[in-house]
């Protein structure tokens, strides 16, 4: 699970963090609920169902983006990286060209032999060489469990040179360019277990982007057969609803109860009509399917996922966020939204807000949960529900 992401001079991101780093976790036993009244800003770990919000163009979009960048340049390099999905360059990515672009994320993990708590704290420095080429300069990958005084490396690379440790063994080697990423190569080898389950969970991360367009456009003879997973844009829907009824029927049958009780056209019909809609499937239905994967994604990340919903859908979509989040303990969803409705079975710490100041030379993005809000949290634990706080202006500066 992905507790926090800090990045370092990335589009309009000069020093922002989202969640917890593993400095904050170490630190966390210290804070109480007196420095919080008291002023004294404490650290929120994402959890299962986040929510980014804010007005246009105040980088939550660009959040997205950074994420996406970072699984693109860990397993396909950043040279790639910089290139793909409409990028223009390094150098435009970066906000200052002669700094380099830093991402810090720390994980939770469960030790697979004693079930206790791992935390993995990954961090990526790539600079550039004179002609503007992105490279490796920097990979980190520290451990830590409550019982360790300090982190331990587990890996580490300057410059494509550094070492790897295993069974308590330190091991040196070298890639062979500064293209290639370190935990791209040792992430693939089982035997190193944590390092394996980073690049594994950043392998996983899956950006939803679930168009009307995309959804609705299916040629009839798209790729037959059963397809274990939905694609990005959701095209292959009903391919992945027939390989559900095949490898896991009992899975099938709620889903097809759950879309005759959600979806207001398919109410009174029965599984040959649920078939036949997935055919061409609405937005709310491929998200259905989404949740209802049985070998889901580690982290879905949702633009808008409520778009184009009539409200009572909205509702409807909310419930099955949060069901999936709970039915899933190591899986997240990560939404934004321009939508109060949606807020209102969430709680402060599960809302992230950004800002953006304008119009001036400080042009720069600003993140703060809403759980470090007083008087939100006030209201909240007065009853009031978050989308209702929200739409009274008690985010907005």
């Amino acid at each position: 699970m992905l507790l926090g992401v800090r990045i370092e001079n990335f589009g309009l991101f000069q020093d922002d963090c989202i969640g917890a780093l593993l400095e904050d976790i170490r630190n966390a036993p210290s804070q109480s609920s007196l420095a919080f009244e008291a002023g004294v800003e404490t650290a929120h770990p994402l959890n299962g169902m986040e929510a980014l919000i804010g007005r246009n163009h105040s980088g939550k979009t660009m959040f997205f983006s950074f994420l996406s960048f970072v699984q693109s340049t860990v397993i396909k390099g950043p040279v790639v990286a910089s290139t793909e999905s409409g990028r223009s360059g390094f150098l435009n990515l970066a906000l200052d060209p002669e700094k380099p672009v830093t991402a810090t994320m720390c994980f939770l993990f469960t030790h697979p032999k004693t079930q206790e708590k791992v935390y993995c704290e990954y961090k990526l420095v790539l600079a550039c060489n004179v002609h503007g080429k992105p490279h490796f300069e920097k990979e980190i990958l520290r451990l830590w469990t409550k019982n360790m005084e300090e982190p331990e490396e587990i890996l580490s690379f300057s410059s494509g040179a550094g070492f790897i440790r295993h069974d308590g063994q330190k091991m040196e080697a070298e890639m062979n360019d500064s293209q290639t990423s370190a935990l791209h190569a040792f992430g693939a080898v089982k035997q190193y277990y944590f390092v394996n389950r980073t690049y594994r969970e950043i392998m996983g991360w899956f950006f939803v982007e679930f168009k009307k367009d995309h959804i609705t456009q299916i040629p009839e003879d798209v790729t037959p057969g059963g397809h274990k997973h939905l694609n990005c844009e959701g095209s292959n829907a009903r391919n992945v609803l027939l390989y559900m009824k095949k490898e896991f029927p009992g899975r099938y049958k709620e889903l097809i109860a759950k879309c005759i009780e959600v979806i207001p056209g398919l109410s009174g019909k029965d599984e040959t009509d649920v078939i036949s809609f997935f055919k061409k499937p609405d937005i709310l239905g491929t998200f259905l399917l989404l949740l209802s994967d049985p070998n889901p994604k580690p982290l879905l990340l949702m633009e808008s996922p409520d778009e184009g919903l009539y409200h009572d859908m909205v509702d409807a979509l909310a419930r099955e966020m949060r069901s999936f989040s709970l039915s899933n303990p190591q899986c997240q969803i990560i939404f934004t939204t321009h939508n109060p409705y949606i807020l209102e079975n969430m709680s402060p710490g599960e809302i992230w807000v950004f800002s953006r100041a304008m119009g001036s030379e400080a042009d720069k993005i600003d993140i703060k949960c809403a759980g470090s809000m007083p008087i939100v949290n006030e209201m909240y634990h007065q009853g009031v529900g978050m989308g209702a706080i929200w739409y009274a202006g008690h985010f907005d500066d």
